[in-house]
């Protein structure tokens, strides 16, 4: 195995044997193991009463039915909840469930259940609420709504705190020490998804039920991809399964949002890079209803709406860069521990921002927004370390406190901000980050001459791809482009020109252009490969990951 460190600063690890290796042997390696399950369909997903409480659940939910009560999604703003409340919102309507939503105001409310909520819809003859991806830790809140003659559905899927609140009527989270449900590695939208599919057996016909639950699965996809969540298990079944029939989507939005990509060479990233985006701009930046519009509404309304979507992201867009190139340039890169603050950024971009300084330098990064006596905010960091052993050290700093895997969020008082900082710095300060490097480990060196679209063709067996089934990286070796330049009107990416027909783009490394063109070197290109459609004309594409002068 050789290794050479790249422009990002990426150990690129390779071995030249599999220069002589064909593709299928290579990727084939992947699922020795069989959690990829290479061939399985809808009917292999699992039980859904195999979800500890999920019966409670049904047995409330039929009850309400049964007497017209009022119920209400409670949510937030995110991709997750969006389509966690799209995928129970269309199946109420579908039954003529009295059902709604309520969205919080995401800088006045803030995340998770405060008691006013329950006096607001206790006002409104609300008699059982239902939360999406949340509210597993907030046990006054739960009592306080049994008060009120409000019963409760929890369905969540982070981790579960050492008390849970008993005066929910279910709480359904595959992560729960007594679920025994066979797969755990459930985004938020999955298990709304799987309170679906045990409902729809109960109010439908098993054919009319699969056929339903079959059409529900692209909204469950979104986010099982904008979540990060490994596509192993359920995961793949239902990326799998929306790949095979997306251009069948029932959602009008979703067609439109899609129209200019069905012709191409669909993977994870059109859920990545197309459709997370824009819901969570629509949800962070104005409203998460034009979000559920989008998903839900099929009259023509719904093109105003994705035109009201479409400026939004433009706008994230710009935001994203200029407060990410603001803090690669003030944080304090001596530090273990990067901190950036701002009283300019928004909410909902500081944690943006926290991920692309921490993929910058490798580094964990805390972003905060300075709002007056209060500080918010996002902290991520690298695969190696994990900010949230750290941070729960500090817990009685912060006003409030809530985390993920490799990532977590608080607010904390100014007065006691300074301390906190001094005390976390020189506790990261003292460990040993410098023998940490990101590495990239080649599927294949290979020839251009290699590429065809048949090559194309065997790597596509494998997909969807995404985390644990990575889309394999390629490695071409001591290569001279006849000219690099910049693409498109911006000046953010780059393109190589070599002999060979197909496109090779470097997106978002405007930045190492410079350093190329004074090198003089030739460059060994990290990649991976998709088809690309333009004006009805089909090209393979080559996605420059980093690069290696040589």
């Amino acid at each position: 195995m050789q290794e050479k460190l790249s422009l990002k600063w990426n150990v690129i690890k390779y071995d030249r044997n599999t220069l002589n290796k064909n593709i299928e042997e290579v990727i084939d390696a992947r699922f020795e193991n069989g959690e990829f399950m290479l061939d399985s369909s809808i009917d292999d997903l699992h039980d859904p009463y195999l979800l500890i409480d999920m019966d409670k659940a049904v047995a409330r939910i039929k009850k309400a039915f049964d007497n017209d009560e009022k119920v209400i999604i409670f949510w937030d703003y995110d991709v997750d909840w969006v389509t966690s409340t799209s995928i129970l919102m269309h199946f109420f309507k579908k039954i003529w469930l009295q059902a709604s939503y309520r969205i919080p105001h995401r800088v006045k409310d803030g995340y998770g259940m405060k008691s006013y909520f329950m006096d607001e819809l206790s006002q409104l003859w609300v008699t059982l609420i239902i939360t999406v991806d949340c509210w597993t830790r907030d046990i006054e809140v739960v009592k306080y709504a049994k008060t009120l003659w409000i019963d409760i559905i929890i369905t969540d899927h982070h981790a579960v705190p050492e008390n849970i609140p008993t005066e929910a009527i279910a709480v359904i989270n595959p992560k729960r020490p007594d679920c025994n449900y066979l797969y755990k590695n459930l985004a938020w939208a999955w298990v709304a998804f799987k309170l679906m599919q045990a409902l729809a057996y109960e109010y439908m016909s098993k054919e009319e039920a699969r056929a339903y639950i079959i059409e529900s699965i692209d909204i469950a996809a979104i986010w099982t991809v904008a979540d990060c969540m490994r596509l192993t298990g359920e995961n793949r079944i239902i990326v799998m399964e929306w790949l095979k029939q997306i251009k069948k989507t029932r959602s009008l939005g979703l067609r439109k949002l899609l129209e200019d990509k069905l012709n191409d060479d669909l993977d994870w990233d059109l859920f990545w890079f197309l459709i997370g985006p824009r819901i969570n701009a629509a949800g962070r930046m104005d409203s998460a209803y034009k979000a559920v519009n989008l998903i839900l509404n099929n009259t023509d309304s719904v093109y105003q709406t994705l035109s009201e979507i479409e400026k939004l992201n433009e706008e994230r867009k710009y935001l994203t860069k200029e407060f990410s190139s603001d803090a690669m340039n003030k944080v304090s890169k001596t530090d273990n521990l990067l901190f950036y603050i701002s009283p300019a950024i928004e909410h909902w971009i500081i944690w943006i921002v926290a991920g692309r300084v921490t993929e910058q330098f490798y580094k964990p990064c805390i972003c905060l927004k300075d709002e007056w006596d209060t500080l918010v905010a996002s902290c991520r960091s690298p695969e190696y370390y994990s900010i949230i052993e750290t941070l729960d050290k500090y817990k009685d700093y912060f006003l409030r406190y809530w985390w993920h895997k490799q990532a977590a969020g608080f607010s904390i008082s100014k007065d006691k901000f300074s301390e906190f900082k001094t005390k976390i710095i020189n506790e990261v300060n003292k460990k040993d980050f410098s023998r940490y490097k990101k590495e990239l480990k080649i599927d294949k060196v290979i020839k251009l001459e290699e590429l065809w679209f048949n090559f194309l063709s065997k790597v596509n067996k494998y997909k969807p791809f995404w985390i644990w089934n990575e889309k394999p990286l390629f490695l071409v070796e001591n290569l001279t482009p006849e000219k690099i330049d910049f693409i498109w009107n911006g000046r953010d990416h780059l393109r190589f020109t070599t002999k060979h027909w197909f496109k090779i783009f470097a997106f978002y490394m405007w930045d190492y252009y410079e350093e190329i063109k004074r090198s003089k070197k030739n460059v060994s290109l990290v990649f991976d490969l998709s088809e690309d459609t333009w004006n009805g004309n089909k090209n393979l594409m080559l996605k420059v990951v980093d690069i290696i002068l040589e």
